[in-house]
């Protein structure tokens, strides 16, 4: 039955999807795990460094022109501690 298998076919897309998903996941947790072991604590900013902002809600979208937008900020610089 050709609906069966069409099914069949976009629950193995959603199957490869969520795969890939946790894998960048269990990946990004090795990751930190492994740079705050090298580097723990907390990071301290003083008057003058420039600091940039990630946006995490960008990580997630399913909108195509929100693909494209930036994830960093522009700099900004620390005027106060």
């Amino acid at each position: 039955d050709v609906a069966t298998h069409m099914a069949y076919v976009a629950q193995q897309q959603l199957d490869g999807y969520d795969a890939a998903v946790q894998h960048a996941i269990k990946r990004k947790t090795a990751f930190d795990k492994r740079v705050l072991e090298r580097k723990p604590g907390e990071v301290i900013f003083y008057t003058g460094q420039l600091v940039q902002f990630y946006r995490s809600s960008m990580d997630y979208t399913f909108e195509a022109k929100r693909k494209l937008l930036p994830k960093w900020s522009p700099p900004h610089r620390i005027t106060t501690r």
